[in-house]
């Protein structure tokens, strides 16, 4: 009789187990065995949910995602106008303890782009083009269309840029350029 498992929970669980392997190992130690054997498991355990590396490392930055989805709601909270797009774009370039490890697999999962493209998560990017799109809208940005393309690539320059040297862009070097962005696409 074959065991019942929720899914939802075993791609949780595999997620974590990643994290906790590349916060130990490094993001390069990341295997399917690497994340069998923290599981206390087979490779099979991890291969029935996620058949790749790449399909492991993305189901990680994936599982991080819907939790930074609930953690900028609760940053902006009532915020309107250009409050709100200010707001946004400080919370992007933010650095939590895990956001440094979790940058270094979106790094990992990029090089395989032209290899695995549909190892490639492209919902966030979307999505948060679409929230600066929304934000510059509600701040009255001349060209929001363009504002938000602006803003997407600095916020994901930003985010190769901490782990390429992270000592030199502290969430304060970039949050002083991410205001002077924001205000010269707001006009201030």
């Amino acid at each position: 009789m074959p065991i019942d498992v929720d899914e939802v929970q075993r791609r949780k669980a595999i997620a974590e187990a990643t994290l906790t392997v590349a916060a130990r190992d490094g993001a390069r130690a990341v295997t399917i065995r690497a994340v069998a054997k923290e599981l206390g498991g087979s490779t099979a355990m991890i291969t029935n949910y996620v058949p790749t590396r790449m399909a492991l490392i993305t189901n990680a930055v994936r599982a991080a995602e819907s939790r930074w989805r609930e953690d900028l709601d609760a940053h902006l909270g009532d915020l309107t106008g250009a409050d709100r797009l200010r707001a946004t774009v400080e919370w992007h370039v933010s650095t939590e303890p895990e956001d440094l490890l979790l940058r270094t697999l979106w790094v990992e999962m990029l090089s395989s782009a032209q290899t695995d493209p549909a190892g490639v998560d492209r919902r966030e990017p979307r999505e948060s083009r679409a929230e600066f799109f929304e934000a510059c809208l509600a701040a009255g940005v001349p060209d929001a269309g363009l504002a938000a393309d602006v803003l997407s690539l600095l916020t994901r320059g930003y985010y190769v840029s901490t782990v390429e040297e992270p000592a030199h862009w502290t969430p304060e070097r970039a949050g002083r350029v991410a205001r002077a962005v924001v205000d010269a696409l707001i006009g201030d």
